[in-house]
């Protein structure tokens, strides 16, 4: 049993926070005084960072909405659901991301930090095509892919679930670069 998990492969950087109202000024100063360096949720922080990216590739500035079904707003029309992959050794998995989704966003984009890449795909393709988990613990779905991207090689599994998700993305999804 864990009971004590420490932060790895990160940096501490200084950037301007939000703080809401329910965090006093007394705890602030308490925790600066800790030294301690503030985790800070990876999927929260990927919608704010890809943004640029995000505008580049729809050709039209944006917000971060955080609305009912989408992440993302852009001044076209363009409703964005964004999804950061948690990477595991053999795969990348998008948690919450099944019929909720579906109908309230335009399109969906899957920030995937080991291949450096944003892939966005339409949201009707992705709802089509994609073999979601279901999840009973949270009661949600999620989607997996491999985590290098790649059809061919050791370990994979034509045909499982993976496999099918990757390949959808590899032939449907524009990838931008990062």
């Amino acid at each position: 049993m864990n009971t004590h998990r420490q932060q790895k492969n990160g940096r501490v950087v200084q950037m301007p926070v939000y703080i809401s109202d329910h965090i006093t000024n007394e705890m602030i100063d308490l925790f600066l005084k800790s030294g301690e360096a503030l985790s800070v949720n990876a999927g929260i922080m990927s919608e704010q960072v890809v943004l640029p990216y995000l505008e580049n590739h729809f050709g039209s500035k944006g917000i971060v909405a955080n609305a009912d079904g989408y992440d993302h707003l852009f001044e076209n029309g363009i409703r964005n659901e964004h999804k950061k992959l948690a990477i595991r050794k053999t795969s990348a998995a998008a948690k919450n991301i099944g019929k909720n989704k579906e109908g309230k966003c335009d399109t969906i984009s899957f920030h995937h930090a080991i291949a450096n890449a944003i892939y966005i795909i339409k949201s009707n393709t992705f709802f089509e095509n994609a073999i979601l988990n279901y999840d009973k613990t949270s009661n949600t779905h999620d989607v997996n892919f491999y985590s290098d991207m790649q059809l061919q090689g050791k370990g994979k599994r034509i045909g499982c679930n993976a496999w099918k998700n990757t390949e959808m993305l590899l032939k449907y999804a524009d990838k931008v670069a990062l």
